[in-house]
């Protein structure tokens, strides 16, 4: 009897640690899938079309980006001749909007940087932006607003909350001036910090590209993006193939929506080594490297994912062999008690006093 006893609780011991060890791989992975999560969710500007598309769109969209070198010469009127070919291509394809608003937006932008007047004369880096730069890159303001691309507003900036402290001491600054070679800057808006490769805020102004090709010579545009109908699988990103054709060493074209998909996951997984291979001469601009950085992580998430899965299944695998009698004796047990709750159910009685009057009437006639 006291055997018995023993082997009893060796095996509810047994249990409760493959229990525990279940418990903390289904946590474990919970964690993993969380941090994934949390990470893809704060890349709001991979998230254009998705945004675009909750205000009523009738179709899919896709958000396509294209980078370049100073040495691919694209300027504003390689972006002029794409509008028209998009509005050619859509009349095309009978694509036409419902409510008589855009098909479509793009924006565009390039790096450089400036001397902002100050005590210290502080270097600032400056992203100088086009059209509907904003609404890809919906950067979180701690105040003020966006400024819009119009002549009348060219004078208005934003600047970061670390450029805004060493200036005025606050980031409550809309409204004052920054000057620039002596040229004062209307402040319409502070962002919030972001922050570089090495942990640290940097100084930050967005102005008009219009007003910044002025100041600096060197400036080109390296990014140029853009939300196109996508009816169909990648038929936005090939409209914009289609329409760019240069050096394969100037530029690169990628397709924003759903890069951080399950799907998109587990080709990078299969091709990490690949890209760490470059094969052009783009430097990408801050949300891009943060982007591709994310990309690789998310990879590494889905490979620790994967394993904990594999050992979670080894797990269970265990578990049944070992106590499959005990887990067959559970189951019968479990369907007998199913069976006699069912058939002492108010529902069951029921239809047993039915049958068996229905019976005794077929008997008595």
């Amino acid at each position: 009897m006291k055997t018995d006893t023993r082997v009893k609780n060796s095996l509810s011991y047994r249990i409760i640690i493959f229990i525990c060890i279940l418990a903390f791989l289904v946590s474990l992975y919970s964690i993993f899938l969380g941090i994934s999560r949390k990470a893809v969710s704060e890349r709001t500007e991979q998230y254009a079309a998705q945004r675009w598309m909750n205000e009523d769109s009738a179709f899919n969209y896709a958000q396509i980006s294209c980078f370049f070198t100073s040495d691919a010469n694209f300027s504003k009127n390689n972006i002029l001749s794409l509008s028209r070919s998009y509005d050619e291509r859509m009349i095309t394809e009978s694509i036409s909007s419902q409510a008589g608003g855009r098909l479509w937006i793009h924006a565009f932008s390039g790096q450089g940087k400036v001397i902002v007047d100050s005590s210290t004369n502080i270097q600032t880096q400056v992203t100088a932006v086009g059209n509907d730069f904003f609404f890809f890159h919906d950067i979180e303001l701690l105040s003020g607003n966006y400024f819009t691309d119009d002549p009348l507003n060219n004078d208005h900036i934003i600047i970061s909350e670390y450029l805004a402290w060493q200036l005025f001491g606050s980031y409550d600054v809309i409204g004052k001036d920054v000057f620039i070679s002596s040229v004062p800057y209307y402040v319409s808006g502070v962002s919030k910090d972001a922050y570089g490769e090495g942990g640290t805020a940097e100084p930050h102004i967005y102005m008009q590209y219009d007003v910044y090709e002025k100041m600096d010579n060197t400036l080109f545009i390296s990014c140029y993006e853009v939300l196109l109908p996508n009816p169909i699988s990648e038929f936005a990103l090939n409209i914009v193939k289609s329409y760019i054709s240069l050096d394969a060493l100037e530029y690169e074209i990628i397709q924003n929506t759903s890069r951080f998909s399950l799907v998109n996951t587990f080709k990078t997984l299969g091709n990490l080594t690949d890209r760490n291979v470059k094969i052009n001469k783009v430097i990408y601009p801050e949300w891009e490297n943060t982007a591709r950085i994310l990309e690789h992580k998310l990879a590494y998430l889905l490979l620790l994912q994967i394993i904990i899965l594999f050992i979670i299944c080894i797990v269970l695998i265990i578990l049944i062999i070992i106590y499959r009698k005990s887990i067959s004796v559970l189951f019968e047990k479990t369907l007998k008690f199913i069976e006699f709750k069912a058939k002492n159910t108010k529902a069951a009685k029921a239809i047993t006093k039915r049958r068996r009057k229905k019976y005794e009437e077929m008997e008595f006639h």
